[in-house]
């Protein structure tokens, strides 16, 4: 913006700041603003582009400093300290005559707020440097860098308070918090509450009627942590965090970028290996190494990796890993040709915004055009960061993702595939040969009806190889008699023995022998086995790697002559930083992305651990110690809790990662299991329950709800891995898993984490409970409460269907004969957990009897299922919609 601009436009926040000014200004304001931390940041949102980020500065005039406003541009001075009236900064501001049009206006918040920092003398918090930087170069402040989120992670001491010994760690810092608000932990909640909220946490399922009752029954002290040690110990387990961890990561089984969304079939190994990582209790620090750098780790390249995935079981796990790296949308399959580089760069850029946002926990893209508006990020650090990745994402050798895929064959199919290739290499040589004799036929009898003098010489030419005939020999076979250029070889009999068929009748006899013959080598290679792919990160080492060039503007079309070399980001560099090197000689690759990785988890880093185990306590208590688990930056939340913060990932990367052993560090804490009613008093003091004086409600995610449907109906396939059930279009034009019929195998009734996750095309049941589309992936989710959700509920196909097989399960398991009152509680306890108290009987019983008489009444001489069956369906529909089936307490 340029503060020099002279022609005044209305602004929306005009009238309201002028009337703000007219009754505010004129009250003490005690408060003491300085430069710094309250005037700066607007400044930088709104006005650096124009006035200082940039190396030309627009009307001469710098923002970035107070002594630079003072000194003003091309229109004198821009700030008058005492004296905000007289101060362009303020009036230009206020009258809305800047920003200019194009950009937003300033809140009239902010202008007071400049107008009070000037009244009071515009304070900087410390001083300024003496000479003002070059324009264009970030300033990065004292108070931006002493950002908690910047800090080297130390362990804090245990707060030392009036509790039992023994205490769990979190359990002292969440107590600390709520006694300096007079505030207390909720007493302990109920087994049912407790076994329900674990199981729910850990597999993402409902604990069954025999896993409840020998939790009821065990009295020993221990009784809990066995529960815990059982439910981490489940496959199920990795099912369920392993699809946290892939809303982070973007996984997606399909390219998006635009509405073709091209479907990956190969994508779920990825989400396979994420899985089986979880399951395995794979420390958290090598699970990133290995998808940011898997590749480098196990020594592979383009050239060899193909032999490595085939031949080497830890490389094959390695590389797999390294898929986390191809997630982002990626239009380079789809796009069309002028758009190539755009989509190249724009799959690159997406790709950093993952990496960024599930382990640093900042916007870095934000960066990519310019400065960032509010972290202490300039945009050559965002060129830094993709220099990291460069050598493996080359725009100038781009490989398109059929081009990174790896295929895959077991022992026992390569040396059937190769047994194959032999008996077809055999009939090619047969076909070959014959071909032969069919050319020598064909010839001789074109050379028969040739003059006799020219006999001799075409026969001469024929044998003679094309790259040695005289160039009398050339014309002769190309122009006198073309007719017996014969081919001795034939890859189409079309356009060759074909061409010779009217020679003699029988040449098509032997036209056919040979096509039989040809036919046959073809069809035994169908049999060969087909390949699995992978998609893979690899480095191509026989190009040089990729010289990282600033985008002015990120425009990938406009690169400056900046090159920028890879590296972490300028305001997190101390006295012994250094550089990743460029190339590591070690190495058969350049080694970046690897130095990179162990860079993030050696245990310095201030983010990535601290990132780390937010969002996992963000997942056990539905919102992180952040409340924004993708921006630890200067715009995000703070933590509510900071110290346990730190001490959380301090004691993380203290005992190797291992996040199994954090759930049980965090479930044993009487923090986890309090219970979850709200007090009138408390939430007086904090309504939002951040300082967690209760465990909170939380309504299940999409996924789980339709998990949770298919186990308590009995249909629940727990078949793991494997290609992802397709999502299709049914009948009546709903997006459903599988379609409108059932495989004889039921693989619809896998878990959701099987279900295919398109883009542009989620099954309508997950998500309408807001499953998330990758964008490029999943920070945080929300968790709405709309009219569809229950409109889902009530006329799915797939509620209906499973209601009706919930009611089968019934009838099943306590017999037909069982009259009524049974079918209900048995309904219940199945989907509730427990058996319905009186009222909630009540209520249910009134339910089905209203609905047994509507059927009874309806009931045709055609309709064979009884009015019982009928109205306990119904009663099994509605109770998938109750908050006890749908809420975890």
């Amino acid at each position: 913006m340029s503060l020099t601009h002279s022609y005044p436009r209305l602004n929306k926040h005009r009238s309201i700041a002028v009337l703000f000014f007219a009754i505010g200004l004129s009250s003490v304001h005690a408060e003491k603003l300085t430069f710094e931390q309250h005037i700066r940041p607007i400044l930088k949102a709104n006005c650096f582009q124009c006035h200082g980020e940039d190396k030309e500065l627009k009307g001469d005039l710098d923002l970035r400093l107070r002594k630079a406003i003072v000194k003003g541009g091309k229109n004198g001075p821009t700030l008058i300290p005492g004296d905000h009236k007289k101060s362009p900064l303020f009036t230009l501001t206020q009258k809305g005559e800047m920003p200019p049009d194009e950009h937003p206006a300033l809140k009239p918040k902010e202008i007071e707020l400049i107008a009070r920092w000037i009244d009071q003398n515009a304070p900087t918090a410390y001083p300024e440097p003496d000479q003002i930087p070059a324009a264009g170069e970030l300033i990065i402040t004292g108070d931006e860098r002493a950002h908690w989120s910047f800090q080297p992670i130390n362990k804090p001491a245990l707060p030392k308070l009036k509790s039992p010994a023994g205490s769990n760690p979190i359990d002292l810092f969440i107590a600390r918090k709520l006694t300096g608000k007079k505030l207390s932990t909720s007493p302990e909640a109920s087994r049912i509450k407790l076994i329900r909220r674990a199981t729910f946490d850990l597999t993402g399922l409902p604990p069954t009627n025999n896993e409840i009752d020998d939790f009821l029954q065990d009295k020993s002290p221990d009784a809990w942590e066995r529960v815990i040690d059982r439910l981490l110990a489940s496959p199920r387990y990795g099912e369920r965090w392993g699809r946290h961890w892939l809303d982070a990561a973007g996984y997606a089984d399909s390219e998006g970028y635009n509405d073709k969304d091209i479907v990956r079939t190969d994508a779920w190994r990825y989400r396979d290996y994420v899985i089986r990582a979880f399951n395995s209790d794979k420390p958290i620090d090598q699970f990133v190494i290995e998808q940011i750098a898997g590749d480098e780790l196990s020594g592979a390249t383009l050239a060899n990796a193909q032999g490595l995935a085939n031949g080497n079981p830890e490389a094959l796990e390695k590389l797999t890993a390294t898929a986390f790296l191809r997630m982002g949308p990626d239009g380079t399959a789809s796009a069309p040709g002028t758009e190539q580089a755009k989509a190249a760069n724009q799959n690159i850029t997406e790709t950093l915004k993952i990496v960024s946002s599930s382990l640093l926990g900042l916007t870095v893209a934000c960066a990519e055009c310019h400065h960032h508006r509010f972290d202490p990020i300039p945009q050559e650090d965002f060129y830094r960061l993709r220099a990291v990745f460069a050598p493996a994402f080359d725009t100038t050798h781009w490989r398109k993702p059929a081009s990174r895929r790896l295929a895959l064959l077991s022992e026992a199919d390569k040396k059937c595939s190769d047994t194959i290739e032999a008996e077809a290499k055999k009939i090619d040589a047969f076909t070959k040969a014959k071909a032969k004799e069919v050319a020598a036929l064909i010839f001789e009898r074109v050379i028969s009806r040739l003059p006799e003098k020219h006999r001799k010489f075409a026969r001469e030419t024929y044998n003679t190889p094309k790259d040695k005939r005289t160039p009398e020999q050339v014309k002769f076979i190309t122009e006198k008699y073309t007719v017996i250029n014969v081919p001795t070889t034939f890859g189409s009999i079309g356009s060759g023995l074909g061409l010779y068929i009217n020679v003699e009748k029988d040449a098509k006899e032997l036209e056919k022998s040979i096509k039989l013959y040809q036919d046959a080598a073809a069809g035994l290679r169908k049999t060969k086995p087909l390949p699995d792919y992978i998609r893979v990160t690899v480095e191509d080492t026989a190009n040089k790697a990729p010289v990282t060039n600033v985008f002015y503007r990120g425009d990938h079309t406009s690169p400056k002559d900046d090159v920028m070399v890879p590296s972490d980001f300028t305001v997190l560099a101390t006295a012994d930083s250094t550089p990743f090197a460029d190339n590591n000689k070690d190495l058969p690759t350049t080694g970046r992305r690897l130095a990179y990785a162990k860079h993030l988890t050696s245990g310095k880093h201030p983010l990535t651990a601290r990132v780390l185990v937010n969002r996992f306590w963000m997942h056990h208590f539905g919102r992180g110690i952040v409340n924004t688990p993708g921006d630890f930056g200067l715009r995000g939340s703070a933590p509510s809790h900071p110290e346990l913060l730190d001490w959380l990932a301090a004691d993380f990367m203290e005992n190797d990662w291992r996040l199994k052993r954090f759930h049980k560090l965090l479930m044993t804490s009487s923090t986890y299991r309090q219970d979850s009613v709200r007090r009138p008093d408390h939430d007086l003091v904090d309504a939002e329950n951040t300082l967690l004086w209760r465990m909170p409600v939380q309504r299940l995610e999409a996924e789980t709800i339709r998990d949770s449907i298919l186990a308590v109906t009995g249909k629940l396939n727990l078949t793991p891995y494997g290609a992802p059930i397709p999502v299709v279009l049914s009948r009546v034009g709903a997006l459903v898993v599988g379609g409108d019929k059932i495989s004889t195998d039921e693989r619809e009734y896998k878990r959701s984490v099987y279900v295919q996750t398109r883009r542009s095309q989620l099954a309508s049941i997950l998500d309408v409970f807001d499953a998330p589309q990758m964008a490029p992936n999943c920070e945080l989710r929300t968790s709405s409460t709309v009219t569809p959700q229950s409109l889902a509920l009530m006329n799915s196909d797939f509620v209906l269907k499973q209601a009706s097989l919930f009611a089968n399960r019934v009838i099943a398991e306590t017999g037909v004969k069982a009259n009524s009152d049974t079918h209900i509680r048995h309904a219940w306890q199945l989907s509730c957990g427990e058996a319905p108290s009186e009222a909630e009987f009540t209520e249910l019983k009134r339910l089905f009897d209203v609905q047994k008489s509507l059927f009874e009444t309806s009931k045709s001489a055609k309709d064979k299922t009884s009015p019982d069956k009928k109205a306990l369906t119904t009663l099994c529909q509605v109770l998938f919609q109750t908050n006890r089936f749908l809420y975890v307490y």
